[in-house]
Formats: structure tokens, C-alpha cells, sequence
């Protein structure tokens, strides 16, 4: 069993002896929050030995022309190829991406990896676990040469969603890594569904966690402060940061002090901020850029509602966001709309509304969350407790009993294929 109720079972009370490697790529360096930051060091705990791979960019420094980009870019693939460190019984592996033409780039940077890797990974790794698909071949090639024994594909997203223009591509990429792959971990149920359906043997759902001990502790250092909204995230047309700005004139009528805070970089930012000015709104609606994720949880203090109100879309259908468990673990309740994964989480947390794309709609479901301090202290409740069971710590328990699974003796019975209980997880 992996898990019940959105808890861990506690079955794992032993370390996973052996090697094991966990192929993190791009997103290991990713500004961004990303879940593979987190996974392997969570996952380390009860591992023997780990080995984590990240890819570093070709160019990593500050804005320059073009050709002092290219040229400390070659330097880097010259002389700082690899870097290697180690803390405790985790050895990081920093290897350096090429700089190949978009057409080229999708077979030759799995190549390069591969050549790159070989000579510093060990002869044998009991289990490896690779992040989305742009490591598919390299894992492929590892498997097919005995480097690593079993396959897990870690599955974060809907890859096709999040680069339309390789869709086709990145497709055929998902696809071979669940055929490849001895067991898929899928982040959403959605998306552990898609799996099955494309044929993975074993699907889990190991969901994305959040730090709750930080975010928890910010939560409760909440100071005095005007009644505040707040969207953390990419500002990106499909993630709807539109719709509480066009909801606010209509909130202001009876909260005059209202705010709405926006973290966050993006393509649709400019358009968000001539919105905001257009319906005149000045400083009711602040974007504060950038934030970086060790600065987050102060951030999330200063509010009382967060805010996911994404647009009906492919990709979002699959996604898990991480937003969504840090708003709660700061005791926030949500907003949300799009449907998937993240309208069952606020459904079954009873911490927060669902909405139509509509700014009425958004505008009465903040009225009504925050209708009085009574109220607004019980959602905040369910939200803490919702995010209580989905710390990286619990997360990091489900995704070693799914590689225990994965790495039992031939003659063991076979696991049986993992089903979604109402917590979001897995049970047999």
C-alpha cells in the first residue's frame, strides 16, 4: 500500500540499500520552484546512496551581448563541463548543456549528456528515477546498458501543454518514457489516468509537497494588514491573473481597502499591468516581480485569500500546482477555477471555492470567504490541514515505497497497478 487519506503509511522503516540516481535535468537549476529542488533530498533520506544529475545552462551569467555569451558558454564547455559535490550520502552532478539549434537540440543535448555522464556515474544503479521527458533517450541508453536496473519516470507535467510548438515531439518523448519506465510517479491523478491510458504498467500518484514546516511557521507570524489577494506563479494568458484584476473595481465597492499582490515574471505582464491601469486601480493591485521561493512564505503571510484561477486548458487539466499546498500551508484559502487536479484539491480540502471564469463569480467568492473572521479562520483551519499531509517529507516516503516496489526480487509477486483515494494519493 503507499498511501490512505493523505497520509504516508510508515511502511518503509528501513534504508533502500544500493546506489540509485535521480536524473533531475533542467530543472534542478530552474529559477523557478520546481519539484525536483526537492524530491531527490527527500528521497536521499531513505536511500543507502543517491546520485542526483542536473543539467547547468550553457551561459549562466549576467545579461551580455551575444558573443560574450557564446564565447564564456564554449569556456564553460571547455573547462567547467562537470562539477561534482557531495553532502553526506548524496553526490550532486552538475553537467553542462550545449548550445545546439532548436531542430537539433532535442537529440543532441540526450547524446551529449550521455557521452558527458558516462565516466562519472557508477557501473550500477539499483534504481533510477528520471524527471519528464526531456531525458528520455538518456534514460533509455542507461537502461539498455545496464547502468540503471529499474526505471521510474517521474512525471510532473503535461509536457505537450507546456511547449505547444514541439508538441508532437515532446509527445513521443512522455510516451516512451512510460513504456520504458518500470513504474510512472504522476504528480496529478489526471495525469497518472493519461498514463495508464498510454500504457505504463504501474502508475502512482506521489503529488507535489510543500515545505510546510516554513511555510506553516510564516503562516503563523501573520501580522495586521488590509485585506490582501495574492497570485504567486508564471504570468501567463492560460493562468487567468486577468480575472481578479477585472474583479476588483467590483470589490473595492464594499472593501475599499482591498489589494491584490502578483509575484511573478511572464509573457502576458505588461498586459496585466495595462489592465490593472486601465480600470484605474493604482496601487490596489501591486506586482512585485520576481520572488525569489526562500522569500515567499513572509509574502504569503502578508495575504488572506491566494489565487488560481486559471483558464480551462490542456495543460493546466494535468497539472498539480505548487502554489496551491503553499497557499495552504501559509493557512490561505483559494480561489480556483480551470478544473483538474487542483479543483479536486480545493473540493476535498473544503479550504477554498471553485468559480466560474467570471469576475462576479470571483468577486462573491472572496466576499464570501471572508464574511467574517469566524469564517475566514475556518477555512484557513482546513487549509493548514490539507497541506499538513502533503509535505516534500510524506512525499518523499510515497516515492521510496514506490521504488521498493519497483526493485523487489524477481521472484516477489508482482505490485499491483496504484488507484487515487480521495486524498490525492494512492492506495492498491
Amino acid at each position: 500500500m503507499i498511501a490512505s487519506e493523505g497520509e504516508p503509511t510508515g511502511a518503509l522503516m528501513r534504508q533502500l540499500s544500493g546506489d540509485f540516481l535521480f536524473v533531475a535535468g533542467s530543472d534542478l537549476y530552474n529559477p523557478l520552484n520546481q519539484p525536483s529542488q526537492h524530491m531527490p533530498y527527500h528521497l536521499a533520506r531513505h536511500l543507502d546512496r543517491l546520485d542526483v544529475v542536473g543539467y547547468t545552462r550553457f551561459y549562466d551569467g549576467p545579461p551580455a551581448p551575444a558573443w560574450k555569451r557564446l564565447k564564456q558558454g564554449m569556456r564553460n564547455v571547455v573547462s567547467r563541463r562537470i562539477t561534482i559535490s557531495e553532502a553526506g550520502h548524496v553526490r550532486t552532478i552538475a553537467a553542462r548543456r550545449l548550445r545546439l539549434p532548436g531542430a537539433l537540440d532535442p537529440m543532441g543535448q540526450d547524446l551529449w549528456m550521455y557521452v558527458l555522464l558516462r565516466p562519472h556515474l557508477k557501473e550500477s544503479y539499483q534504481v533510477g528515477i528520471v524527471d519528464g521527458p526531456e531525458s528520455a533517450l538518456l534514460a533509455r541508453w542507461l537502461r539498455k546498458t545496464g547502468r540503471i536496473r529499474f526505471l521510474v519516470y517521474y512525471d510532473i507535467d503535461y509536457y505537450p501543454g507546456v511547449y505547444p510548438q514541439w508538441s508532437a515531439l515532446v509527445s513521443w518523448r512522455e510516451r516512451l518514457c512510460c513504456k520504458e519506465a518500470d513504474a510512472v510517479a504522476s504528480v496529478s491523478r489526471p495525469l497518472a489516468a493519461l498514463r495508464k491510458q498510454q500504457g505504463a504498467a504501474v502508475v502512482a500518484v506521489v503529488p507535489n509537497g510543500v515545505d510546510f514546516a516554513r511555510f506553516h511557521a510564516a503562516g503563523l507570524r501573520r501580522g495586521e494588514h488590509q485585506p490582501t489577494l495574492i497570485y504567486v506563479g508564471t504570468l501567463d494568458a492560460r493562468w487567468g491573473v486577468d480575472l481578479p484584476i477585472r474583479a476588483m473595481p467590483l470589490l473595492r465597492r464594499e472593501i475599499p481597502d482591498i489589494r491584490l499582490l502578483i509575484a511573478g515574471r511572464g509573457p502576458a505582464e505588461q498586459e496585466l499591468r495595462q489592465l490593472a491601469s486601465s480600470l484605474e486601480l493604482g496601487d490596489a493591485v501591486r506586482f512585485e516581480g520576481f520572488v525569489p521561493h526562500s522569500a515567499l512564505p513572509e509574502l504569503l503571510a502578508q495575504a488572506d485569500v491566494g489565487v488560481a484561477t486559471s483558464r480551462r486548458d490542456a495543460f493546466r487539466r494535468y497539472a498539480s500546482p505548487l502554489k496551491i499546498v503553499e497557499y495552504m500551508a501559509t493557512g490561505l484559502p483559494v480561489i480556483c477555477s480551470g478544473g483538474g487536479e487542483a479543483e479536486q484539491m480545493v473540493e476535498e480540502s473544503r479550504a477554498g471555492m471553485n468559480i466560474p471564469f467570471e469576475p462576479e463569480a470571483f468577486a462573491e467568492a472572496v466576499r464570501a470567504l471572508c464574511a467574517t473572521p469566524s469564517r475566514l479562520s475556518a477555512y484557513r483551519e482546513a487549509a493548514v490541514n490539507y497541506a499538513r499531509g502533503r509535505s516534500w517529507e510524506q512525499m518523499g516516503i510515497l516515492m521510496a515505497e514506490l521504488v521498493a516496489q519497483v526493485s523487489e526480487p524477481p521472484n516477489r509477486p508482482q505490485p499491483v497497478t496504484s488507484t487515487v483515494d480521495k486524498g490525492g494519493l494512492c492506495q492498491p
